[in-house]
């Protein structure tokens, strides 16, 4: 009986920690920028490396690398003088 309970125990802080931590990650999770383009044929390693941009240091997002989730710097959109043409800048 003694074991039966603990193991529930354990079972509740362990999705409690993970509810804080979900939550935690998701607060202030948009940040400015886009993240870059992933070319064609390139998928990166398959695991997530973040849950949302606050996961990931100040000026980086959690982008998509073809296959799992890391965090890389955002990019910037500036619209030119022709506003049909957009041109991307580092940020």
């Amino acid at each position: 009986m003694k074991t039966g309970t603990i193991f529930l125990l354990v079972v509740f802080i362990t999705l409690g920690m993970e509810m804080v931590c979900s939550q935690r990650a998701s607060r202030g999770s948009r940040r400015s920028g886009v993240c870059p383009e992933v070319p064609k044929g390139v998928s990166g390693i398959c695991a997530e490396m973040c849950a949302g941009d606050g996961s990931c240091p100040r000026g980086m997002k959690c982008c998509s690398n073809g296959c799992g989730h890391v965090c890389q710097y955002a990019v910037f959109r500036k619209r030119g003088k022709d506003d049909s043409v957009e041109t991307l800048l580092d940020g």
